[in-house]
């Protein structure tokens, strides 16, 4: 079972949302790591993420 969540991701030069699928026990901070590679941000560019819709 998965939840579709939607992540605001801030990194250095621009903000991107993403949605993405976790599993129903997933974190946040998971859903913003995952949201984070889907991006294609590196980490070192990226600053904060935040679930922004259930």
């Amino acid at each position: 079972m998965t939840r579709r969540v939607e992540v605001e991701l801030h990194a250095e030069t621009r903000v991107v949302t993403e949605a993405v699928d976790i599993g129903v026990t997933g974190t946040d901070e998971a859903a913003v790591d995952m949201a984070r590679e889907q991006a294609g941000i590196r980490p070192e560019c990226f600053r904060r993420g935040e679930v922004v819709s259930p």
